[in-house]
Protein backbone atom coordinates (compact mmCIF):
# COMPACT_ATOMS: atom_id res chain seq x y z
CA UNK A 1 0.00 0.00 0.00
CA UNK A 2 1.74 3.37 -0.85
CA UNK A 3 -0.86 5.77 -0.43
CA UNK A 4 0.47 6.73 2.84
CA UNK A 5 3.15 8.36 1.15
CA UNK A 6 0.64 11.04 -0.72
CA UNK A 7 -2.07 11.28 2.12
CA UNK A 8 -2.02 11.56 5.90
CA UNK A 9 -4.82 9.10 6.71
CA UNK A 10 -5.25 10.83 10.35
CA UNK A 11 -6.39 14.25 8.61
CA UNK A 12 -9.03 13.17 6.31
CA UNK A 13 -12.58 13.98 7.38
CA UNK A 14 -14.48 11.70 5.37
CA UNK A 15 -12.04 8.71 6.26
CA UNK A 16 -12.04 9.60 10.02
CA UNK A 17 -15.93 9.66 9.90
CA UNK A 18 -16.53 6.49 8.57
CA UNK A 19 -13.77 4.96 10.97
CA UNK A 20 -15.72 6.36 13.96
CA UNK A 21 -18.73 4.50 12.30
CA UNK A 22 -17.36 1.40 12.23
CA UNK A 23 -16.25 1.76 15.54
CA UNK A 24 -19.15 2.53 16.94
CA UNK A 25 -21.01 -0.85 15.42
CA UNK A 26 -18.08 -2.75 16.51
CA UNK A 27 -18.37 -2.14 20.04
CA UNK A 28 -21.46 -3.47 19.91
CA UNK A 29 -20.30 -6.44 17.77
CA UNK A 30 -17.43 -7.07 20.25
CA UNK A 31 -20.02 -6.68 23.30
CA UNK A 32 -22.48 -9.82 21.53
CA UNK A 33 -20.01 -11.74 21.20
CA UNK A 34 -17.51 -11.44 24.08
CA UNK A 35 -13.64 -10.50 23.65
CA UNK A 36 -10.72 -12.00 22.44
CA UNK A 37 -10.89 -10.70 19.15
CA UNK A 38 -8.08 -9.50 17.04
CA UNK A 39 -7.41 -7.01 14.70
CA UNK A 40 -6.20 -7.65 10.90
CA UNK A 41 -5.74 -4.27 8.87
CA UNK A 42 -3.44 -2.59 6.60
CA UNK A 43 -1.79 0.11 8.78
CA UNK A 44 0.17 2.06 6.44
CA UNK A 45 2.93 3.98 8.60
CA UNK A 46 -0.05 5.82 10.55
CA UNK A 47 -1.57 2.85 12.14
CA UNK A 48 -4.71 5.21 12.98
CA UNK A 49 -6.87 2.04 13.34
CA UNK A 50 -4.69 0.13 15.35
CA UNK A 51 -4.35 2.94 18.09
CA UNK A 52 -8.47 3.77 17.34
CA UNK A 53 -9.26 -0.03 18.02
CA UNK A 54 -6.90 -0.70 20.75
CA UNK A 55 -7.71 1.83 23.08
CA UNK A 56 -11.67 1.63 22.31
CA UNK A 57 -11.86 -2.10 22.00
CA UNK A 58 -9.29 -2.99 24.16
CA UNK A 59 -7.93 -5.35 21.21
CA UNK A 60 -4.29 -6.13 22.06
CA UNK A 61 -3.70 -8.91 19.56
CA UNK A 62 -2.96 -6.47 16.19
CA UNK A 63 -1.56 -7.71 12.43
CA UNK A 64 -0.58 -4.89 10.01
CA UNK A 65 -0.23 -5.97 6.76
CA UNK A 66 2.39 -3.99 4.54
CA UNK A 67 3.28 -5.21 0.53
CA UNK A 68 3.96 -1.42 -0.36
CA UNK A 69 7.47 0.00 -0.92
CA UNK A 70 7.52 1.48 2.70
CA UNK A 71 11.03 0.65 4.43
CA UNK A 72 10.53 -2.06 6.90
CA UNK A 73 12.71 0.40 9.24
CA UNK A 74 10.12 3.12 8.55
CA UNK A 75 7.43 1.04 9.60
CA UNK A 76 9.09 -0.15 12.66
CA UNK A 77 10.05 3.42 13.79
CA UNK A 78 6.31 4.85 13.21
CA UNK A 79 4.97 1.39 15.02
CA UNK A 80 3.20 3.28 18.23
CA UNK A 81 2.95 -0.48 19.91
CA UNK A 82 5.76 -3.41 20.41
CA UNK A 83 2.68 -5.78 20.12
CA UNK A 84 1.56 -5.02 16.76
CA UNK A 85 2.74 -7.85 14.48
CA UNK A 86 4.44 -6.34 11.41
CA UNK A 87 3.51 -8.73 8.21
CA UNK A 88 5.79 -7.78 5.56
CA UNK A 89 4.05 -9.01 2.65
CA UNK A 90 1.48 -8.88 -0.13
CA UNK A 91 -2.37 -9.56 1.17
CA UNK A 92 -2.84 -12.65 -0.27
CA UNK A 93 0.67 -13.90 1.19
CA UNK A 94 0.49 -12.38 4.17
CA UNK A 95 -3.29 -13.86 5.26
CA UNK A 96 -1.91 -17.47 5.49
CA UNK A 97 0.79 -16.92 7.97
CA UNK A 98 -1.89 -15.07 10.36
CA UNK A 99 -4.46 -17.41 12.37
CA UNK A 100 -7.50 -17.10 11.10
CA UNK A 101 -9.06 -19.17 12.78
CA UNK A 102 -9.43 -16.95 15.36
CA UNK A 103 -12.43 -14.76 16.40
CA UNK A 104 -11.34 -11.44 13.89
CA UNK A 105 -11.62 -8.11 13.09
CA UNK A 106 -10.64 -7.71 9.53
CA UNK A 107 -10.33 -4.21 7.95
CA UNK A 108 -8.69 -4.49 4.34
CA UNK A 109 -8.54 -0.79 3.24
CA UNK A 110 -7.13 -1.08 -0.17
CA UNK A 111 -5.82 2.35 -1.93
CA UNK A 112 -6.40 0.59 -5.70
CA UNK A 113 -9.30 -0.29 -7.66
CA UNK A 114 -10.96 -3.93 -7.92
CA UNK A 115 -8.23 -6.74 -8.86
CA UNK A 116 -8.24 -10.19 -8.61
CA UNK A 117 -6.21 -10.34 -5.75
CA UNK A 118 -9.38 -9.38 -3.50
CA UNK A 119 -11.30 -12.27 -4.24
CA UNK A 120 -8.33 -14.29 -3.50
CA UNK A 121 -8.07 -12.28 0.19
CA UNK A 122 -11.81 -13.79 0.29
CA UNK A 123 -10.98 -17.22 -0.45
CA UNK A 124 -8.44 -17.19 1.92
CA UNK A 125 -10.31 -15.27 4.63
CA UNK A 126 -13.66 -17.17 4.47
CA UNK A 127 -12.65 -20.66 4.53
CA UNK A 128 -10.66 -19.95 8.11
CA UNK A 129 -12.86 -17.11 9.91
CA UNK A 130 -14.92 -18.47 13.15
CA UNK A 131 -18.28 -17.06 13.82
CA UNK A 132 -18.91 -13.59 15.35
CA UNK A 133 -15.54 -12.62 12.88
CA UNK A 134 -16.72 -9.22 11.44
CA UNK A 135 -14.91 -8.38 7.59
CA UNK A 136 -14.19 -4.76 5.84
CA UNK A 137 -13.17 -4.25 2.94
CA UNK A 138 -12.85 -0.58 1.39
CA UNK A 139 -11.46 0.35 -2.40
CA UNK A 140 -11.23 2.93 -5.30
CA UNK A 141 -15.05 2.18 -6.84
CA UNK A 142 -14.06 3.11 -10.10
CA UNK A 143 -14.22 0.13 -12.73
CA UNK A 144 -11.34 1.08 -15.14
CA UNK A 145 -8.87 -0.94 -16.86
CA UNK A 146 -5.15 -0.60 -16.53
CA UNK A 147 -5.52 2.37 -19.02
CA UNK A 148 -8.02 4.24 -16.78
CA UNK A 149 -10.65 3.62 -19.23
CA UNK A 150 -14.33 2.33 -18.13
CA UNK A 151 -14.78 -1.50 -18.73
CA UNK A 152 -16.59 -2.86 -21.27
CA UNK A 153 -18.57 -6.44 -20.62
CA UNK A 154 -15.97 -8.00 -22.46
CA UNK A 155 -12.94 -6.71 -21.10
CA UNK A 156 -14.12 -6.89 -17.59
CA UNK A 157 -15.48 -10.94 -18.52
CA UNK A 158 -11.99 -11.35 -19.70
CA UNK A 159 -10.14 -9.67 -16.51
CA UNK A 160 -12.67 -11.81 -13.63
CA UNK A 161 -14.18 -14.82 -15.38
CA UNK A 162 -16.76 -16.41 -13.42
CA UNK A 163 -16.77 -14.19 -10.94
CA UNK A 164 -19.02 -11.63 -12.57
CA UNK A 165 -22.63 -11.37 -12.66
CA UNK A 166 -23.79 -13.33 -15.95
CA UNK A 167 -26.35 -10.22 -16.46
CA UNK A 168 -23.31 -7.71 -16.51
CA UNK A 169 -24.24 -4.66 -18.69
CA UNK A 170 -21.96 -1.66 -19.63
CA UNK A 171 -24.13 0.78 -17.54
CA UNK A 172 -23.21 -1.56 -14.50
CA UNK A 173 -19.79 -0.10 -14.50
CA UNK A 174 -21.14 3.87 -14.45
CA UNK A 175 -20.55 6.24 -11.52
CA UNK A 176 -23.96 5.30 -10.35
CA UNK A 177 -23.98 1.39 -10.40
CA UNK A 178 -20.24 0.16 -10.01
CA UNK A 179 -20.70 -0.58 -5.93
CA UNK A 180 -23.93 -2.49 -6.71
CA UNK A 181 -22.00 -4.36 -9.34
CA UNK A 182 -18.74 -4.84 -6.85
CA UNK A 183 -21.12 -5.62 -3.32
CA UNK A 184 -23.20 -8.37 -6.04
CA UNK A 185 -19.56 -9.91 -6.59
CA UNK A 186 -18.62 -10.22 -3.24
CA UNK A 187 -21.61 -11.52 -1.96
CA UNK A 188 -21.66 -14.16 -4.77
CA UNK A 189 -17.84 -14.90 -4.10
CA UNK A 190 -18.32 -14.98 -0.42
CA UNK A 191 -21.43 -17.33 -0.27
CA UNK A 192 -19.88 -19.68 -2.94
CA UNK A 193 -17.04 -20.61 -0.48
CA UNK A 194 -19.70 -20.90 2.89
CA UNK A 195 -21.35 -23.47 0.97
CA UNK A 196 -18.49 -25.34 0.14
CA UNK A 197 -16.97 -25.11 3.71
CA UNK A 198 -20.61 -25.83 5.29
CA UNK A 199 -20.29 -29.61 3.32
CA UNK A 200 -16.72 -29.60 4.86
CA UNK A 201 -17.85 -28.65 8.93
CA UNK A 202 -21.27 -29.36 9.05
CA UNK A 203 -21.89 -25.64 10.20
CA UNK A 204 -24.25 -23.59 8.85
CA UNK A 205 -22.26 -20.31 8.10
CA UNK A 206 -23.98 -17.13 6.98
CA UNK A 207 -22.70 -13.52 6.42
CA UNK A 208 -24.40 -10.55 7.08
CA UNK A 209 -24.27 -7.79 5.31
CA UNK A 210 -23.80 -4.51 7.85
CA UNK A 211 -21.77 -2.56 5.63
CA UNK A 212 -22.46 -0.60 2.70
CA UNK A 213 -20.79 2.70 2.37
CA UNK A 214 -19.64 5.32 -0.39
CA UNK A 215 -17.61 8.43 0.44
CA UNK A 216 -15.01 10.87 -1.25
CA UNK A 217 -12.95 13.42 -0.05
CA UNK A 218 -13.15 16.96 -1.56
CA UNK A 219 -10.91 16.11 -4.91
CA UNK A 220 -10.01 12.51 -3.78
CA UNK A 221 -11.09 9.25 -5.04
CA UNK A 222 -14.65 7.89 -4.85
CA UNK A 223 -14.45 5.16 -2.04
CA UNK A 224 -16.58 2.07 -1.28
CA UNK A 225 -16.83 0.01 1.84
CA UNK A 226 -18.52 -3.52 1.82
CA UNK A 227 -18.39 -5.65 4.76
CA UNK A 228 -20.37 -7.90 7.65
CA UNK A 229 -20.11 -10.05 10.03
CA UNK A 230 -19.80 -14.60 9.74
CA UNK A 231 -23.01 -15.66 11.90
CA UNK A 232 -25.04 -19.01 12.43
CA UNK A 233 -27.66 -19.60 9.89
CA UNK A 234 -31.13 -18.05 11.34
CA UNK A 235 -28.92 -15.64 12.96
CA UNK A 236 -31.22 -12.70 14.28
CA UNK A 237 -29.62 -9.46 12.89
CA UNK A 238 -31.40 -7.26 15.41
CA UNK A 239 -29.88 -9.12 18.52
CA UNK A 240 -26.42 -7.24 17.35
CA UNK A 241 -28.43 -3.82 19.12
CA UNK A 242 -27.16 -1.80 15.80
CA UNK A 243 -29.97 -1.88 13.40
CA UNK A 244 -30.75 2.15 14.60
CA UNK A 245 -27.15 3.17 12.89
CA UNK A 246 -28.12 4.96 10.21
CA UNK A 247 -25.02 3.71 8.18
CA UNK A 248 -25.85 0.11 8.71
CA UNK A 249 -27.28 -1.62 5.46
CA UNK A 250 -27.95 -5.14 4.97
CA UNK A 251 -29.24 -4.62 1.44
CA UNK A 252 -27.53 -3.03 -1.65
CA UNK A 253 -28.65 0.15 -0.69
CA UNK A 254 -25.03 2.29 0.12
CA UNK A 255 -24.89 5.05 2.68
CA UNK A 256 -23.13 7.83 1.26
CA UNK A 257 -21.37 10.09 3.56
CA UNK A 258 -21.64 13.34 3.03
CA UNK A 259 -19.75 16.05 5.49
CA UNK A 260 -21.22 20.05 4.91
CA UNK A 261 -18.50 22.84 4.77
CA UNK A 262 -19.32 24.77 8.22
CA UNK A 263 -17.04 26.60 10.27
CA UNK A 264 -16.85 26.35 14.24
CA UNK A 265 -19.66 28.86 14.50
CA UNK A 266 -21.63 27.37 12.69
CA UNK A 267 -21.16 23.88 13.77
CA UNK A 268 -21.98 25.41 17.46
CA UNK A 269 -25.27 27.08 15.93
CA UNK A 270 -26.24 23.67 14.96
CA UNK A 271 -25.59 21.86 17.88
CA UNK A 272 -27.68 24.10 19.53
CA UNK A 273 -30.98 23.52 17.27
CA UNK A 274 -30.57 19.74 17.23
CA UNK A 275 -33.58 19.35 19.20
CA UNK A 276 -35.81 22.62 17.83
CA UNK A 277 -37.35 24.07 14.99
CA UNK A 278 -35.34 23.51 11.86
CA UNK A 279 -37.18 26.25 10.40
CA UNK A 280 -36.09 29.13 12.88
CA UNK A 281 -32.90 27.66 12.22
CA UNK A 282 -32.98 28.72 8.67
CA UNK A 283 -34.45 32.05 8.26
CA UNK A 284 -31.28 32.86 10.03
CA UNK A 285 -29.65 32.20 6.85
CA UNK A 286 -26.49 31.12 7.79
CA UNK A 287 -26.66 27.34 6.93
CA UNK A 288 -29.19 25.65 4.61
CA UNK A 289 -31.55 23.03 5.27
CA UNK A 290 -29.57 20.61 3.33
CA UNK A 291 -26.28 21.24 5.34
CA UNK A 292 -28.86 20.76 8.47
CA UNK A 293 -29.80 17.54 7.45
CA UNK A 294 -25.93 16.53 6.27
CA UNK A 295 -24.80 17.77 9.54
CA UNK A 296 -27.11 15.71 11.67
CA UNK A 297 -26.38 12.75 10.19
CA UNK A 298 -22.73 12.67 11.04
CA UNK A 299 -21.97 15.47 13.89
CA UNK A 300 -21.10 12.17 16.14
CA UNK A 301 -18.66 10.91 14.05
CA UNK A 302 -17.28 14.10 13.11
CA UNK A 303 -13.15 14.38 13.92
CA UNK A 304 -11.97 17.68 15.17
CA UNK A 305 -8.73 18.79 13.68
CA UNK A 306 -6.81 21.84 16.09
CA UNK A 307 -3.31 23.56 15.78
CA UNK A 308 -1.29 23.04 18.81
CA UNK A 309 1.82 24.89 19.41
CA UNK A 310 4.43 22.75 20.93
Amino acid sequence: MNSPKQLNYETRPFKFTERKMLLASLQKICNYYGADYQYIGLGGIAFTDFKLFHKELHIDKLYSIEGGSIAKEKLEFNCPYSFINLVINKTTTALNDIPLDKKSLLWLDYDGVLDNYMFDDIDIIFRKLPIGSVYIFTCNRELKDDENNEYTTELFKKKFGNLVPFNIENKDFSSQNNFKTIRNMFVKHINSILRERVKIENIKFQFCQLFNILYQENRGARMYTFGGILTEENFNFNDLGIKNFDFINIDEKAYNIEIPNLTRKEIDLLDSYLDKDEKELVNKKIVTLSEFNKYKKVYKYLPQFFDVRI
